[in-house]
């Protein structure tokens, strides 16, 4: 019986491990665009219909990363955490006008491959977590 378990766990880890891999393309574009990093995940995911793989990692400095590559190996979006300092000011004044009552905890950057950054703002409203998101001139695009 515990021959059997043994044997068991040891067809089973690998199938867990190979859960959180990145396919060939996926990889190796990650290696050429951050070449010091350490990928700490990888998974598959849809969004607005596409299928791609969202990589976190953490990179050479320290900062940590996740960015969204299609299949085939195009990156197509990197989201790094900021501090509030580095947020633009027009985002800042948007962010204000739209949510009077709030104060930001955090920021992420979102810098597409084609296509302007845009800004992710972290707040709490009546004890919910919410994130809500700017364009560089401060144009509203979503909240979540």
């Amino acid at each position: 019986m515990l021959n059997r378990l043994v044997a068991l766990t040891i067809l089973l880890v690998p199938l867990a491990a190979r859960a959180d891999t990145c396919p060939a393309p996926v990889t190796a574009a990650i290696a050429k665009a951050f070449p010091k990093s350490t990928v700490t995940g990888c998974k598959a995911e849809k969004d607005k219909g596409h299928d791609q793989f969202e990589v976190k990692l953490v990179k050479d400095g320290g900062g940590k990363a996740e960015v969204d590559v299609a299949p085939d190996g195009k990156i197509l979006l990197v989201e790094e955490k900021i501090a509030l300092d580095q947020v633009p000011a027009a985002v800042k004044k948007a962010f204000a006008a739209k949510y009077p009552k709030a104060k930001a905890e955090g920021a992420e950057k979102q810098s597409p491959t084609s296509g302007t950054p845009s800004y992710e703002l972290q707040f709490t409203v009546d004890g919910k977590r919410k994130e809500a998101t700017f364009d560089e001139a401060g144009k509203f695009i979503e909240e979540e």
